[in-house]
């Protein structure tokens, strides 16, 4: 039996070449300058991944990031919340930096998360870039 109740969000749509610091993600563009594109409401997709091989019972859904709205993703951020609801999702695990939230606009996803009632985990580091195992082993 998969036990969904984690659930780990991180996007790969963006890799800067070198910027380690939400302040510098900050000055990026964040594509306002884009036309808005048309929303999707489609299900958001999670992948479930066993956590056996690591001694838990537990399974970690992989998915996009909820709401993102950079090129060609236009998600809508409530539909997702509630598609993340639906499969009894309690906490989740943001891997972005403030600053990739602001460039993938949802700058107040965290709060959002909170809002929905979703324990939130928050371990940032930016995006193209590898965490040390221990780290990624500390959050499981």
């Amino acid at each position: 039996k998969i036990d969904r109740s984690y659930c780990l969000f991180h996007s790969s749509r963006f890799k800067p070449d070198v910027l380690t610091s939400d302040e510098e993600m900050r000055q990026l563009d964040s594509s306002d300058s884009e036309e808005e594109g048309q929303l999707q409401t489609d299900p958001l997709r999670v992948d479930w991944l066993s956590l056996s091989s690591v001694g838990s019972d537990e399974s970690l859904g992989i998915c996009a990031l909820p709401g993102c709205r950079f090129k060609d993703t236009w998600r809508s951020l409530d539909a997702d919340l509630e598609d993340l609801r639906t499969q009894s999702i309690q906490d989740i695990f943001v891997l972005c930096t403030r600053g990739e939230l602001h460039k993938y606009r949802v700058p107040r996803l965290l709060e959002r998360y909170e809002e929905a009632d979703f324990t939130v985990h928050h371990h940032s580091f930016p995006d193209g870039s590898v965490p040390a195992m221990s780290a990624c082993v500390s959050l499981l």
